[in-house]
């Protein structure tokens, strides 16, 4: 195939160069969050904002340009194309100089040596050729070019291009999270989503092309891993160092949580307690890591020895040094605030899936529930921490879905715990509630018993422990009720099949199991009254 493929925010994403530029203009403040959308609306409500935001549009297309980063998944895409033979062409609308560029940066020589760095050009790399990037004054001359080209696809962030008269008859993706109109044949947000439309699903083969890049021994061979998460996981065969695993982590624009550097991080970090798999090698644009395979089995029969070792692991954790500047857990809640807001959210985005079953259990049970549990927790959660966060004195290391779902039994007996993805900073209530909470867990009365009162023990010194863990109670498990009906929402449902291919076939029977879960877990804080029946 021919493929062509549009340049500005399509390859080139600039959401970060135009925060960098935009503080170091002093348009917005230092802790100012937001995308190049998000900032383009914010200067054109001020006073001349059209000229400031013409203004750093120069900057950045032109002497920052070399800050910009590749979008999530373009990586991958060009590799594959190569793998598979296709030819990739660029067709963008780049003037010679941009508005309001005092230096005349020539914006085309900017963008090449912006490719160059990024291994377009690179044989080992993607290995596109030069004479295949064309840049046009006009988004006429762009669209006669698409047309000389006879390409059989072409890849735009606008759909202004696509609605152009001449734009020829081929296949149409547009790159966004929305459409306007009607001059696209599909719409997707994220790369996967168009590699797979145009590629197809990737292959062992390719991943196994994909490993080869980070992995220094020859691979002999490729085993796909039921996942149980939103990773897909790869056992891979060496002759000479034996055997690996790499995780093919979610694409950062469907799950934007760091999820690869966070685990690479965490495990680097606690390597020394010999109770996590070693990180091998691993590449951020490709968004895959290699680990240390470990032998061992699935914790069918959970014993007291297993809760002793989870607990070890805990205690040891809290000794590492570092904690009050490390980065905070994924979606951690250092307040009450903070559980309230984020089960408010979950709720919110599940009210809005066209599902009559899930709206009846939303309505009907879970949501009078809610309003009870969350006026008994909000009267007996400490004062001081209904809204101000948790100091960092009390806050604790947490591998943030710690349980025995992710964990190995080795042969020797002691247990290799995984999965590292959310690490960092939180409330050891939540540490402490999820690990009881968990759906995947198989815990007895005696176990759950037995890990809260050493929990109690390990983070003693918090004078508020129980307080709050007494409130916190029945609202982890509310949350933890609407993260089982994750996989009502499509996103959710993309990101489970992901992991699991097999899942899809069976969609209409997991939901009828998820839901089971959910009211299972409702009518187990109904019937304590709110109350942890284990302390």
């Amino acid at each position: 195939m021919l493929i062509g493929l549009d340049f500005d925010n399509t390859l080139a994403h600039y959401d970060s160069v135009f925060a960098i530029e935009a503080k170091k203009q002093g348009l917005v403040s230092d802790e100012w969050r937001g995308t190049k959308r998000d900032l383009k609306n914010k200067l054109h409500s001020i006073q001349n904002g059209g000229k400031l935001w013409q203004k750093i549009q120069g900057q950045v297309y032109g002497p920052s340009m070399y800050k910009a980063d590749l979008f999530p998944g373009v990586a991958r895409f060009l590799l594959r194309c190569k793998l598979q033979g296709h030819t990739t062409l660029i067709v963008s609308h780049k003037t010679k100089y941009g508005h309001f560029d005092p230096t005349k940066t020539l914006l085309r020589e900017a963008a090449l040596s912006w490719m160059d760095d990024q291994g377009f050009f690179d044989d080992r790399m993607f290995g596109l050729s030069r004479k295949n990037v064309f840049f046009e004054a006009t988004r006429q001359e762009k669209v006669e070019r698409i047309e000389s080209l006879n390409l059989d696809v072409f890849v735009d962030d606008l759909e202004e291009v696509f609605a152009e008269e001449n734009f020829p008859s081929i296949k149409k993706i547009l790159f966004s999270n929305t459409s306007k109109g009607a001059y696209h044949d599909i719409v997707c947000n994220n790369w996967p989503a168009i590699a797979n439309s145009i590629v197809g699903e990737i292959t062992d083969k390719e991943i196994g092309y994909l490993a080869s890049s980070i992995c220094k021994n020859s691979i002999q061979n490729i085993k796909k891993i039921q996942g149980r998460g939103n990773s897909r996981l790869y056992k891979i065969s060496t002759d000479e160092m034996g055997d690996f695993v790499l995780k093919d982590y979610p694409d950062l624009l469907i799950d934007p949580r760091e999820r690869l550097m966070t685990e690479v991080h965490a495990l680097k970090m606690v390597e020394h307690l010999q109770r996590t798999p070693k990180v091998v090698a691993f590449d951020k644009e490709q968004n895959i890591a290699l680990y240390e395979w470990i032998e061992g089995t699935h914790l069918s029969h959970i014993r007291k020895e297993h809760i002793s070792q989870a607990l070890g692991f805990i205690e040891n954790l809290q000794s590492l040094e570092n904690r009050d500047s490390y980065p905070l857990a994924s979606e951690a809640c250092l307040s009450a605030d903070h559980i309230f807001s984020q089960i408010n959210q979950r709720f919110q985005q599940l009210s809005l899936v066209k599902n009559q079953v899930l709206q009846n259990f939303l309505n009907t049970t879970f949501k009078p529930l809610w309003d009870e549990v969350h006026n008994w927790s909000e009267r007996h959660w400490p004062k001081k921490n209904l809204v101000n966060d948790l100091p960092k004195t009390m806050q604790v290391f947490s591998p943030s879905d710690f349980g025995f779902h992710n964990a190995l039994l080795k042969n020797d007996g002691e247990i290799c715990f995984l999965d590292f993805e959310y690490f960092g900073r939180d409330d050891p209530v939540k540490l402490m509630a999820d690990f009881i909470w968990h759906p995947g867990m198989n815990l007895d009365f005696s176990h759950k018993a037995k890990w809260l009162k050493e929990t109690f023990r390990i983070f003693s010194k918090d004078p508020d422990l129980y307080s709050r863990f007494r409130a916190a109670w029945p609202l982890y498990g509310l949350r933890w009720s609407l993260i089982l009906l994750n996989e009502f929402r499509e996103d959710g449902w993309k990101k489970r099949v992901y992991a699991n291919i097999d899942l899809e076939s069976n969609h209409e029977k997991r939901l009828d199991e998820q839901l089971a879960k959910a009211i299972s877990v409702c009518e187990q804080i109904q019937a304590t009254k709110m109350k942890c029946p284990y302390v």
